[in-house]
């Protein structure tokens, strides 16, 4: 192996371990592999806290029982950079490679002084390298950190969280090499503080045919951790004589769902990997010269990954109940009743089912987004049909034979079925944005209000939001459509208008919300077409909709509440001011220009561009990546052929 040298100077040191910048831990953590790479078995961190722990900490310094370090090596002492340690593809030791690590001391400590082989080693910032003869026969290598800096203090005093820091980087590496340990300040780092749970199995745990190839000291620890590792979670071979010999990923790593393991496998099988190509780190399994041997080694792991399915699911419905309190308390999920839903019951077992089998739908999601699944399956809830929901879910991800069978268990429980309507709506809303947006802006002048905007969106009034019914479009006169509105909706037997409102809504939306005292929530559509900028022209036209409903006595009860949304592709300076007035009540991104009556009362002016891709884009996006459904795209360029396409 060539030894890579580098002129070394405390500016050049800096520029190789800028990773270390500002990280006292790693660096501590490096002297420790360090200790490791040198054969130790033993590391004791040692150091003096002040009185009532104010202040810094004094005599630091770390001790092991390794083969220590030859100072009369001119090669290594003297560069520094260069080193004889050589890494070794897909193993733990050596942990380096290059010697860089032994000068991180410089974003901790101003020097350190190293004791090994009856020698002392002073290095500084300045590069400047002191040997000395000393009175030094202990066993192994003492780093004393002299004039060590604030942050190197501060993790220091805090000795509890020293402990957890040492648990999850060198935890995994512990409970492998049981013979190892981490001493600070005469305490032995207890790794039990970080697992969660011990499996332990033996060659009877395999098929007649395998055991036959095992030996009687084989054995498996799986390891479940409380808290991540820094390590992934892997597979450890080690010999019968406990040194590991290759490790590789389990297959479970990214999966969001806090399932942090380590599975350590000993057998005299795991001799010497002949086939691992020092050359080539990248990509490398784990195979034998000798055929058979692999064979039963895929075996081996293919039997323990089931095992690792098996112990996963029981810790992810312990997990599930933890994360349904959590949205019940940050207010994620949506009023049930909204979407018809009394067995709340039922709506919890779902959401529990679902994280079990795809915990990355909740894991790492922003609010909004996980707001956004849960009444995504509120409303695949209330559909009350018979087509289950594996058929969504199989392709969020896949599904053992097992998960299948519990899942269809819920769904009998809580009568949900209709996933395959439901993607089917997710698909065609996809296609709806995505054509809206191709009408918009690639056929501007030739998109029409009514024969070709209405006509979508007349179908598709669910852009203005969920539980809504479209109660009329521009079939009638605004006066027409309240006297029908007093009728069907207030139920008032013969209604009589204040006054004889002129002009056509273009949409009237209206739901009724079952909470106490009904609420009666309404939405008024104007719609123009894209070549058209909004202005004072068309918002006075919005506003004359909303002075003519609210003159009506029946349209001013305490329980109901109007918006009225005003739709184009751009707005003037006249819309611009009218929603900065606005600002000071949170919803500018939404356009609002207009409040009154403690919101009861709200005018929207909107641009298309914010309701398909702003709004509705980011909620369609993720379940579209989730599902791998790719929004349709039409085969021609003629409008009137989209507008067909969209709501044939």
């Amino acid at each position: 192996m060539v030894k890579s040298e580098l002129k070394i100077n405390e500016q050049s040191i800096k520029t190789e371990l800028k990773l270390y910048k500002d990280k006292p831990y790693k660096c501590l953590f490096e002297y420790i592999w360090n200790s490791f790479d040198a054969g130790a078995n033993e590391v004791k961190i040692n150091f003096e806290l002040p009185p009532e722990g104010i202040g810094y900490v004094k005599n630091v310094q770390i001790v092991d029982n390794g083969k220590g370090w030859d100072f009369d090596d001119n090669a290594v002492t003297n560069n520094f950079i260069s080193s004889t340690k050589k890494s070794v593809a897909n193993k733990t030791l050596p942990k380096g490679k290059l010697g860089r690590g032994r000068y991180a001391f410089i974003w901790i400590a101003g020097q350190i002084e190293v004791f090994s082989k009856k020698k002392k080693l002073t290095l500084q910032h300045d590069t400047v390298i002191k040997k000395e003869n000393v009175v030094f026969d202990n066993i192994g290598t003492q780093i004393n950190f002299i004039n060590i800096k604030e942050n190197f203090s501060s993790i220091l005093l805090s000795v509890d969280n020293l402990h957890k820091e040492i648990l999850i980087n060198f935890g995994w590496f512990l409970e492998e090499n049981t013979n190892y340990k981490i001493f600070i300040n005469g305490e032995a780092v207890d790794i039990a503080k970080n697992i969660k749970n011990i499996k332990t199995l033996d060659k009877n745990f395999f098929s007649e045919d395998i055991q036959k190839k095992l030996d009687e000291q084989f054995e498996i620890r799986i390891i479940l951790w409380e808290q991540k590792p820094t390590e992934f979670s892997k597979y450890y071979f080690l010999n019968d004589k406990s040194v590991e010999i290759f490790k590789q990923n389990t297959g479970l790593n990214k999966k969001r769902d806090d399932f942090w393991h380590s599975v350590y496998i000993k057998s005299k099988l795991f001799e010497s990997p002949e086939d691992i190509n020092e050359e080539n780190t990248e990509q490398q399994t784990f195979d034998f010269s000798d055929k058979e041997i692999t064979r039963i080694k895929k075996q081996i792991i293919q039997k323990i990954k089931e095992e690792l399915i098996k112990l996963r699911k029981p810790y992810l419905i312990e997990q599930s109940d933890y994360l349904l309190k959590k949205l019940k308390k940050d207010h994620l999920i949506p009023n049930l009743s909204n979407f018809g839903i009394y067995d709340e019951d039922s709506y919890d077992d779902l959401l529990k089912t679902i994280y079990t089998i795809t915990p990355s739908l909740f894991v790492g999601k922003s609010d909004p987004e996980i707001k956004f699944i849960c009444a995504t399956f509120a409303g695949l809830l209330s559909n009350q049909d018979d087509i289950l929901i594996k058929t969504i879910l199989e392709q969020l991800q896949e599904l053992t034979d097992e998960e299948k069978h519990d899942l269809l268990d819920i769904l009998n429980r809580t009568s949900l079925s209709n996933i395959i309507k439901t993607t089917k709506e997710i698909d065609h809303r996809l296609e709806v944005l995505n054509k809206l947006k191709i009408l918009i802006s690639e056929h501007e002048k030739e998109t029409l209000e009514v024969k070709h905007i209405q006509k979508i969106l007349n179908e598709n009034f669910w852009l203005f939001g969920e539980q809504f019914r479209l109660f009329s479009s521009t079939e009638g006169a605004l006066k027409n459509v309240l006297t029908e509105y007093a009728k069907k909706i207030l139920a008032i037997d013969d209604p009589e208008l204040e006054t004889q409102p002129n002009g056509e809504v273009d949409l009237f939306l209206t739901k009724t919300e079952p909470l106490g005292e009904k609420i009666q929530k309404n939405i008024v559509v104007e719609i123009k077409r894209a070549s058209i900028k909004l202005g004072k022209k068309e918002y006075d036209q919005i506003e004359g909709y909303m002075e003519a409903i609210l003159k009506q006595s029946l349209c001013n009860s305490p329980n109901q509440y109007w918006e009225f949304c005003l739709i184009g592709k751009d707005f003037d300076e006249h819309i611009e001011r009218k929603i900065d007035s606005q600002k000071n009540y949170g919803e500018i991104e939404r356009g609002l220009a207009f409040n009154f009556n403690n919101g009861k009362v709200k005018i929207y002016v909107r641009k298309w561009s914010d309701v398909l891709e702003v709004e509705w884009g980011t909620k369609m996006k993720y379940l579209k990546d989730k599902l791998q459904i790719q929004a349709k795209k039409s085969s021609e360029n003629n409008v009137d052929t989209i507008v067909h396409e969209i709501i044939k």
